[in-house]
């Protein structure tokens, strides 16, 4: 199958996906997750509509449809009465939460690479340290956005005992920064290993 075919079959089950958890979050009343799914929405049509000029390859939609599955798990799956969002992967240190918090902005700093490399000096592309800064503070900000988002729905909506308080505030903004870095650390192994080649 040719990666165009695949590209626009993604993003249109990200369409579809994003549609349907609408609808969900209606159904559920859930008014915080409604307003996220607007979100996600208006995201996934740029996604849909602008996939090439913003060099979405297959690998980084399926990053996508991913964060998108984990999110609205993490919203309306319940494991023992407890949110999945809420629920410890590792007792008492690390939540559902977390993970979703690393795997996405793993997968916005890769976004945020595929936008950008083409547009950078060659000095910086060749400097993965400067690179990997300029990834990370921008990841960092695209996070502080998302939090600003989830603010709103906690002044707007009464979201505020599902946010969260001023340290899960602060967890997501240390597994931003972790998985970013994370991220990093792998397009620095992926440009030595090519520039071997």
């Amino acid at each position: 199958m040719k990666e165009e075919t695949k590209l626009k079959i993604m993003s249109y089950f990200l369409a579809i996906y994003a549609v349907a958890f609408i609808i969900l979050s209606f159904i559920d009343n859930n008014l915080e997750f409604l307003f996220y799914s607007f979100i996600m929405f208006i995201l996934t049509v740029i996604v849909v509509l602008y996939h090439k000029h913003i060099r979405l390859t297959s690998s980084l939609i399926i990053g996508l449809i991913l964060i998108s599955v984990l999110h609205t798990f993490g919203g309306h799956v319940f494991i023992h009465g407890t949110r999945l969002y809420d629920f410890y992967l590792i007792n008492g240190i690390f939540r559902y939460d977390n993970l979703v918090h690393f795997i996405g902005y793993y997968v916005t700093t890769l976004i945020a690479y595929n936008l950008l490399f083409p547009y950078l000096d060659d000095r910086i592309k060749t400097n993965t340290v400067y690179l990997s800064l300029l990834l990370i503070f921008i990841t960092i900000g695209i996070g502080a956005v998302n939090e600003i988002f989830e603010l709103l729905a906690v002044l707007f909506l009464n979201a505020g005992l599902r946010v969260g308080d001023y340290f899960n505030n602060a967890l997501d903004l240390v597994f931003n920064l972790l998985g970013s870095s994370a991220a990093c650390f792998y397009l620095m192994y992926h440009y030595k290993k090519h520039r071997k080649e």
